[in-house]
C-alpha cells in the first residue's frame, strides 16, 4: 500500500514530462532531491558543530601556511586538521543515516520511468515466470494475452529452474495483461507499448518485504499463489548527450549535487 502510494504520487510529478525529452525529466528530479536532501541535512545534522569544525579546520590550513617555518606548530596544526575532520565526518553520519530511504525510493521510482522504455510496435520481449515448486511442474502453465499483443513460439519450459518463457509481440500501444495459469489459478503481468517515456515495471514479484520493495510497480503477486515472479524483458533507455549514450543515474547524480551545493546559501545549510 506504501509502495502504491508512493508510486502514484511519482506519477503525478513525471506526468507533465511524459512527452517531452527525458533530460527535462531528469533536470526535474534532480532539482527535487537535490532539495529534499539538502533539507533532510539541515534538519538532521548538528549545524553550530559542522561550521565550528570547518572553521577550525581553515584556522588550522592557515596556521599551516603562516607557521610553515615552525615544525611544531605545523604538526600540531596538521593533528587539529585531522582530528576535526573525523569530527566534522561524525556530523555528517546522521543526516546520511537519514537520507538512505529517501534516496532510494528516489532512484528505484526513477528507474521506473528512466531505466527502461515501453516496447515499440512491432518490436519483440521475452516474457518469462517463475513457478514455485511447491505449485506443481511448470507443463502446467498457460499464458493468453490480450489482441495487442501477440504470443510468437511456444512455452520454453525449464523445469531445472522452475521457469517458463515465451516471446511475444507488440502489436497496438497501449498498456495490456497478460494473463498465466496454473493448475486453475491465475495472476496477471502488465506489458506497456507505445513511443513516449512512461512508467513500465519489468519485473512483478510476490509480496515479500525485499522483492516489493525493489520493485514497486506492480501490486505484488499472491503470496500463496504459484509465481514468484513474472518479467518482461523491455529495452534499456539510455539518455544521448552529443553522441554519448548513458545510463540515467549518473546525471542525477551530478545534477543533484550542483543543485544541491546552489541552494546550500540561499537555504543556509552547512555541509
Amino acid at each position: 500500500m506504501i509502495n502504491a502510494a508512493i508510486t502514484r504520487g511519482f506519477d503525478l510529478f513525471f506526468g507533465p514530462f511524459a512527452r517531452a525529452n527525458p533530460w527535462l525529466g531528469i533536470v526535474a528530479i534532480s532539482l527535487l532531491s537535490g532539495l529534499l536532501l539538502l533539507l533532510i541535512f539541515r534538519y538532521t545534522s548538528n549545524q553550530r558543530g559542522i561550521r565550528a569544525a570547518k572553521d577550525r579546520i581553515i584556522a588550522h590550513l592557515l596556521a599551516v601556511w603562516l607557521y610553515r617555518d615552525e615544525l611544531s606548530v605545523v604538526l600540531r596544526s596538521q593533528a587539529g586538521v585531522f582530528v576535526d575532520d573525523l569530527r566534522y565526518l561524525g556530523y555528517a553520519l546522521v543526516p546520511v543515516a537519514c537520507m538512505i530511504l529517501p534516496v532510494g525510493i528516489f532512484l528505484l521510482q526513477t528507474d521506473l520511468r528512466y531505466g527502461h522504455r515501453p516496447l515499440r510496435v512491432g518490436e519483440q520481449a521475452i516474457v518469462a515466470v517463475e513457478i514455485r515448486s511447491e505449485a506443481g511442474p511448470v507443463d502446467d502453465v498457460t499464458i493468453s494475452a490480450p489482441p495487442g499483443i501477440r504470443v510468437e513460439t511456444p512455452a520454453l519450459r525449464m523445469p531445472a529452474l522452475g521457469e517458463v518463457d515465451w516471446r511475444v509481440r507488440a502489436v497496438a500501444p497501449g498498456r495490456h495483461e497478460l494473463r498465466f495459469a496454473v493448475q486453475g489459478v491465475e495472476f496477471t503481468k502488465e506489458i506497456v507499448v507505445g513511443d513516449h517515456m512512461t512508467r513500465v515495471a519489468p519485473r512483478r514479484v510476490d509480496d515479500g518485504v525485499w522483492p516489493q520493495l525493489l520493485n514497486p510497480g506492480e501490486p505484488p503477486l499472491a503470496a500463496a499463489g504459484p509465481a514468484a515472479w513474472v518479467e518482461v524483458s523491455y529495452p534499456d533507455a539510455p539518455l544521448h548527450l552529443r553522441g554519448w549514450r548513458m545510463h540515467w543515474i549518473w546525471p542525477w547524480l551530478v545534477l543533484s549535487l550542483i543543485f544541491g551545493y546552489a541552494l546550500k546559501g540561499p537555504l543556509r545549510v552547512q555541509v
